[in-house]
């Protein structure tokens, strides 16, 4: 079953399609939690998230709007792992705990946070247009033609959105003193 067919399943309800899902996409989900979670959970906890993602999907089975299945599951499982750390208070070094670890290690991880903070304030500073299109294709990695038709565009202006996007997030990320790619 290829990822159309699963989709069409899903939005009808079909529960083979549901499983067709999390046999080709369980190794995947778990791997973007795992990625999060960086050694930070156990076992069980990996399992639980990835469990969820395909609860997730089966909940919104009936509103998806996506053609890119992959997609849609990767970015519910980082919001699953993320959520578990911010539950679990593991998401970051808290400035107290800042005392704790050696100096180098401090730095990096409040150079990393400071840089989350400027792109995320980056990308709410665009124009709602530019900002979806932003987030669609480097959040919910959606093909630039799955946008242009999903917002009645051009492909042609998704593409110069979206380098006229990276240009004021260069732009923020070397004005808050970070190079390109932090």
């Amino acid at each position: 079953m290829d990822d159309r067919q699963i989709l069409s399943g899903l939005r009808v309800g079909d529960s083979g399609a549901l499983s067709a899902a999390i046999e080709r996409y369980t190794p995947y989900v778990s791997a973007v939690i795992a990625n999060q979670l960086r050694r930070r959970g156990c076992r069980e906890d990996l399992e639980e998230l990835t469990a969820n993602v395909f609860v997730a999907l089966w909940e919104k089975r009936g509103s998806l709007r996506t053609e890119r299945l992959r997609g849609w599951l990767g970015a519910v499982a980082r919001n699953q792992a993320r959520s578990f750390l911010r539950k679990n208070r593991l998401l970051t070094v808290s400035p107290e705990d800042v005392l704790l670890v050696s100096s180098d290690v401090a730095q990096k991880l409040l150079e990393k946070e400071e840089a989350r903070r400027l792109l995320r304030e980056a990308v709410e500073a665009m124009e709602p247009p530019d900002r979806e299109i932003f987030l669609r294709f480097y959040y919910y990695e959606q093909s630039i033609p799955e946008i242009a038709r999903d917002m009645k565009l051009k492909r042609e202006a998704v593409k110069s959105r979206l380098r006229r996007g990276r240009d004021k997030l260069r732009a923020r990320l070397e004005a808050g003193g970070f190079p390109y790619g932090v």
